[in-house]
């Protein structure tokens, strides 16, 4: 059989198509540490060097969100490598989230877990999908079902 030509006088327009991040996630090596507490400091690190904002307008506006105080001196700690134990709480992982509208930090904690943060406006399609596996699931549950009655008549 023979090979269909090539059209060489039409552009390809998806050649160089990339589909859009559904998730936000920092590269893999901008947050490469040897612990999760080494990835997640980097990556908060990260998040407010991006955020446009210096880091005691961060600390200001996340003392508003939270009701506690947030210092400059703390998210210095959080962002920190070499103070470990200084880990931000959930609470103020969350806050940071909200403040700088970036949810990668988020995600560099959750993939251990196998999870993923996604915007809001993507739960009604979540749900959709769940709904379609558990109408597959009913219905190969149905055939199975169907087929042990026949098979035992």
């Amino acid at each position: 059989m023979k090979k269909p030509r090539r059209d060489t006088f039409t552009a390809d327009l998806f050649r160089d198509y990339q589909p859009e991040q559904v998730v936000d996630r920092f590269d893999p090596e901008a947050v490469q540490a040897w612990s999760l507490s080494g990835r997640l400091s980097k990556a908060v690190a990260i998040t407010m060097d991006e955020a446009g904002m210096s880091r005691a307008e961060i600390a200001a506006e996340m003392t508003d969100m939270t009701k506690v105080a947030v210092s400059k001196s703390m998210l210095d700690g959080y962002a920190s490598q070499a103070r470990e134990q200084h880990s931000i709480s959930a609470v103020r992982l969350a806050a940071l989230v909200a403040v700088t509208g970036d949810a990668r930090a988020l995600n560099v904690l959750l993939e251990e877990a196998g999870l993923i943060a996604v915007p809001k406006k993507y739960e009604a399609l979540l749900r959709r999908e769940m709904a379609r596996e558990a109408r597959e699931r009913a219905a190969r549950d149905e055939q199975a079902f169907d087929a042990e009655w026949r098979a035992r008549r």
